[in-house]
């Protein structure tokens, strides 16, 4: 079976992030809530995606200009628009962390990790 078309890409540093929540919901709330809660996260992304321009800037949370925060549930998707309707999600923070001084220490990662998803957009295309 083809995989599922998304309208975002995960850079390392997310996809990292997105296992660390996936532990921390199954020891908090169980497979089944934690599912439904990954499903929201999908959901919440592909909006995201599709209704960028539509979504304000968080200066309180980000004064990156590039980077984009939207809150779901219990984190913040972080993400970059690579066009009008795809994104590169960058990181995934629990809200209650401090969410703009975690973007500054890792300012240099994930300007890489970004630079890592651009170019591989670019060389593979998107389908």
């Amino acid at each position: 079976m083809p995989a599922r078309r998304t309208s975002y890409v995960l850079t390392k540093t997310a996809e990292r992030d997105f296992r660390e929540a996936k532990r921390w919901s199954l020891k908090r709330w169980g497979a089944k809530q934690t599912r439904l809660y990954f499903k929201r996260l999908h959901d919440v992304a592909e909006y995201v995606a599709k209704h960028q321009p539509a979504i304000p800037h968080r200066d309180d949370l980000s004064d990156d200009e590039s980077l984009g925060v939207y809150p779901v549930g219990e984190h913040y998707i972080v993400y970059t628009s690579l066009d009008a309707s795809h994104i590169a999600i960058v990181a995934l923070i629990r809200q209650t962390r401090d969410v703009p001084a975690i973007l500054q220490a890792n300012s240099f990662r994930i300007r890489r990790a970004l630079d890592a998803v651009l170019k591989a957009v670019k060389k593979y295309g998107r389908k």
